[in-house]
């Protein structure tokens, strides 16, 4: 897929099939997400991943109290997460958690970077993703760090469902581009 084609036509998926995803593509993938720049080539990040839909599903509910307890009343967040029709993972195959493994200032921000790499390669595939910022404060508790063989050190930037999407999502509007110019 060229490079534009795949920006302009890459989603947040949030309906996926539950057919598993290979471990070979996932390494692959993750193998893409690794091209990313970093600053002073640190390279800073690491790589859980947590599969199948049933023990994400499982996951997803406890997130999801997690959420409920820690947003602030009225939040659309918080309403969002109290449909009881809401899960955090949206039923996908496998959640890709891209962690700091160190605490330099730009850890967090190459994080990102190997991130988007992430979603373009796995598009590129055929296959969906969705970053899941909503679940990132509790998969950065310590219990669940250790429930899920984190490192305590690690700290959970990036996580990013990923599946064979059943659907891709018709585009989203952008607005236009606010730029300022200094000549």
């Amino acid at each position: 897929m060229e490079l534009m084609e795949a920006l302009r036509t890459r989603r947040a998926v949030r309906e996926f099939t539950g057919v598993p995803v290979e471990e070979d593509v996932i390494e692959e993938l993750i193998g893409a997400a690794i091209l990313a720049p970093s600053a002073v080539n640190l390279q800073p990040w690491g790589f859980a991943v947590v599969q199948g839909v049933e023990r994400l599903h499982g996951l997803s509910a406890e997130a999801k109290h997690h959420v409920q307890a820690h947003l602030p009343p009225g939040s659309p967040l918080a309403i969002h997460a109290a449909d009881p029709a809401f899960a955090i993972f949206h039923g996908a195959a496998a959640l890709v958690v891209i962690c700091a493994i160190n605490d330099e200032s730009q850890s967090s921000e190459d994080c990102c970077l190997a991130g988007e790499n992430f979603m373009l390669a796995a598009h590129a595939r055929g296959l969906g993703t969705c970053w899941i910022g909503l679940s990132r404060p509790w998969l950065n508790d310590p219990a669940v760090k250790a429930k899920l063989g984190i490192p305590a050190r690690w700290h959970a930037v990036a996580p990013i469902i990923l599946g064979h999407r059943g659907t891709l999502p018709p585009p989203t509007p952008r607005g236009k581009a606010r730029i300022v110019w200094s000549r």
